[in-house]
């Protein structure tokens, strides 16, 4: 017994919409995370010392987030080429079928 399953790639192209948006939310996430979060201009006394740490920490979550940015779009190109995979898969069905006289 086989299984069967439906695929819409219109769906697939939504969600991979979906995915571009929320990618971008990283970037507006890393540019608050480093100007505001890696800000060291209060820092005085001592805690000038925490500077190259503080602006560390920052930079490292920038980077994780530029890189979770960068996975979503992979993904949402990969369900783009699956959604016209679908779709060429399909067509070529549509022609078989009527090669051989079932698609009058």
């Amino acid at each position: 017994m086989s299984e069967q399953f439906h695929v819409e790639p219109d769906e697939l192209r939504g969600y991979s919409e979906l995915l571009d948006r929320n990618a971008q939310h990283f970037l507006t996430i890393k540019d608050h995370a480093i100007s505001k979060g890696g800000d060291t201009s209060g820092f005085t006394g001592l805690l000038t010392l925490l500077h190259p740490v503080v602006t560390g920490v920052a930079n490292l979550y920038g980077e994780t987030l530029e890189f979770a940015n960068k996975m979503m779009l992979k993904d949402s190109e990969a369900l783009k080429k699956t959604a016209e995979s679908y779709e060429k898969v399909d067509l070529h069905g549509v022609q078989l079928l009527k090669q051989a006289g079932g698609g009058r």
